[in-house]
């Protein structure tokens, strides 16, 4: 259908002339990208009687091309093809955007809700695995969701973005603390290093499985024993590595068959962290304590300004 008529409106708005937007010329005002869904909709309102689009229209105060819905009908009476039918376009811009970043919103969310079960998912089947009875089950799943919570409650903080290495660590430590746990016992240390969030949730709960260890058998439960956390950033094959060490010291080790047996802890270190996060992982029960070290690899993005 070709048009017969231009408003002022839509000379303003797109500065074609009448005379340049008669017949199929106001085509040209419309992205180029749009303009066979919009000839589309021409040729299906044969049938429907009834013109509904949305596309890109030149504005030229700026040169910008906006989001419009055009509708049109034919006048009471009227056959197609002869110029007799009328239209609007609204300007919709603002609320396509709107909706375009609902839409990936909502995609990030059923994202992030799928991982989130996958890892409680996880949780269930090794504690499952790692009970010896579902009275010794019940209180390892709820400290390892606790902990879970806590990383999520960090991430919500920065909004999903990145979550501060030392404040990860504080969090998890804060938790297993009596209050009464003098802080000459831990020391942490290390340069700034902002983790993203799949980094941070898993160093999360391998941090977990630590200190609860930590406050059963090791350094945060014996008087003279001493926790040391420190981490550095070395450089790697292709991004930068942040390299922490757990230390434990002063401990007096209990029996294998309670600290030393392959559980959860040991699972999440050695196998699902190289895994998931590409890193690389030693667990070792020395005579005076744990001693764990977990490399992972980071973007420069994430190094402190005096580590960039």
């Amino acid at each position: 259908m070709a048009s017969a008529w231009g408003s002022p409106q839509w000379i303003e708005f797109t500065g074609l002339s009448l005379e340049d937007s008669l017949r199929f010329g106001w085509l040209n005002a419309v992205h180029p990208d749009d303009r066979d869904l919009t000839q589309g909709a021409w040729e299906a309102a044969r049938a429907s009687r009834e013109y509904y689009v949305e596309h890109r229209i030149y504005r030229q105060a700026d040169g910008e091309y906006r989001w419009h819905q055009t509708r049109a009908r034919p006048l009471e009476g009227a056959v197609f093809g002869a110029d007799e039918w009328v239209g609007t376009m609204t300007d919709i811009h603002e609320l396509r955007g709107l909706k375009d970043r609902q839409d990936v919103l909502m995609a990030e969310l059923q994202h992030r809700t799928r991982n989130l079960l996958a890892v409680v998912q996880s949780i269930v089947s090794q504690t499952v695995q790692s009970s010896t009875s579902l009275e010794t089950f019940a209180p390892e799943f709820e400290s390892r969701l606790g902990a879970l919570g806590r990383v999520q409650s960090l991430l919500a903080r920065v909004d999903h973005n990145d979550v501060d290495l030392h404040t990860l660590i504080a969090a998890e430590l804060a938790a297993h603390s009596d209050g009464n746990s003098p802080s000459s016992k831990v020391q942490i240390d290390g340069p700034p290093v902002a983790l993203p969030a799949t980094s941070a949730q898993a160093l999360g709960l391998a941090l977990h499985e630590l200190a609860t260890n930590a406050v059963k058998y090791g350094a945060l439960a014996q008087a003279p024993a001493k926790l040391d956390i420190h981490w550095r950033i070395q450089p790697g094959p292709a991004k930068p590595v942040v390299e922490l060490e757990w230390r434990e010291s002063g401990v007096t080790m209990p029996a294998p068959s309670t600290a030393r047996r392959k559980g959860y802890g040991s699972e999440l270190i050695e196998r699902a962290l190289p895994y998931q996060l590409r890193a690389k992982t030693r667990l070792i029960f020395e005579p005076d304590g744990v001693c764990c070290s977990i490399a992972v690899p980071i973007s420069i993005a994430s190094m402190g300004a005096e580590n960039a």
